[in-house]
């Protein structure tokens, strides 16, 4: 009898406590926080591609705005938004000290709109977006334009201050259909006139300059240089010349895919640079499926060139005459199964 009352007297002890952590799971476990959803790259910055649109068109990014919670939002929140003023100055110091021509940049008013100073995270709903305008038109991204958001206090709301969270430093990067970064392996520097001599940069990140032009550094200049910008060399693509539809090579379809050649203008804003043009500068845009993903496009960027300039910039004494020639290559991968262009290229 002793043992069955011992027996009964676990199992009730066992049933109360199981009832007890299911009316814990009924009930909020966390203190709710409001935060900004930004993926932090190794740089402490977000990076946003945002398209390119030329006459000042307004390009409009929408900012994640989420509360935390083991339960569904019951409650409206109004969250309010602004710039933060502050933390880009430490991050800058911090990250490159006496580097100033390194340092990010915070963007002017002129370049971005904010249409409301609230978001709204309506009750059964954990996320919201808050609308960001931004305008390109003159933007020059020699320098790290970055935005720096930040959820304001409240006392209506908590703030997720863990990392930083309540914060959102977005890099600002327009894209247009030739921006990105190319192989430069095959583009040879010669110094002066010898032709069998000569250097290579590995790669050279290319930046918009308007909806149909790059700019890129020239020669080897280094992209971290600090006179980096009086070395810029702009690229733009002319319409093409030719266009012909890739056939299936089995069935004889059409693809709806491209290859496409034409004409490419160099220039250059700086005189002391002496920039000359030999030949005629071309690109080629070829394009193909994925063999093992066949929603992937990928499109194959060539652009030929042989250009000259002077670097006066690297010594007070000396004139340093550069020659390039050769070819620029890049790959874009794009899935068509993503219905936001940002998104669908694989960065």
């Amino acid at each position: 009898m002793k043992k069955i009352i011992f027996y009964l007297t676990i199992l009730f002890t066992l049933l109360v406590s199981f009832s007890s952590c299911n009316d814990e799971w009924e009930e909020e476990l966390y203190t709710r926080m409001v935060s900004l959803k930004a993926p932090i790259n190794r740089d402490d910055v977000s990076v946003i591609y945002l398209r390119y649109k030329p006459d000042n068109q307004v390009v409009t990014f929408k900012l994640p705005v989420i509360v935390s919670g083991s339960q569904k939002n019951d409650k409206d929140y109004t969250v309010r938004i602004g710039v933060d003023n502050d933390t880009l100055n430490f991050l800058n110091f911090d990250k490159y000290t006496d580097r100033s021509d390194l340092y990010y940049k915070q963007l002017p008013e002129s370049f971005y709109e904010l249409p409301s100073q609230t978001c709204l995270i309506p009750a059964g709903s954990d996320i919201a977006h808050f609308d960001i305008n931004f305008k390109f038109s003159g933007l020059d991204l020699v320098e790290k334009w970055v935005l720096p958001m930040t959820v304001l206090p409240d006392p209506s709301y908590s703030l997720n201050t863990y990392k930083g969270r309540q914060k959102a430093l977005l890099w600002i990067m327009p894209f247009n259909d030739y921006s990105g970064i190319y192989n430069a392996g095959s583009m040879y520097v010669y110094f002066g006139d010898n032709t069998t001599k000569y250097m290579t940069a590995s790669t050279r990140e290319t930046r918009v300059v308007d909806e149909n032009t790059i700019f890129f550094y020239a020669g080897i200049t280094e992209e971290l240089a600090e006179n980096r910008g009086d070395f810029k060399i702009k690229c733009e693509f002319l319409p093409p010349d030719e266009i012909t539809e890739v056939i299936d090579p089995k069935t004889a379809a059409s693809t709806g895919l491209y290859v496409k050649k034409g004409k490419l203008v160099l220039s250059a804003e700086n005189p002391a640079l002496e920039f000359e043009i030999i030949g005629s500068p071309t690109y080629e845009i070829k394009e193909e499926f994925d063999i093992d993903r066949p929603h992937i496009i990928k499109r194959f960027f060539t652009l030929t060139m042989e250009y000259r300039y002077k670097d006066y910039a690297s010594s007070e004494n000396m004139v340093f005459p550069y020659r390039c020639k050769g070819t620029m290559l890049m790959q874009r991968n794009v899935s068509t199964l993503v219905p936001d262009e940002d998104q669908a290229i694989f960065w």
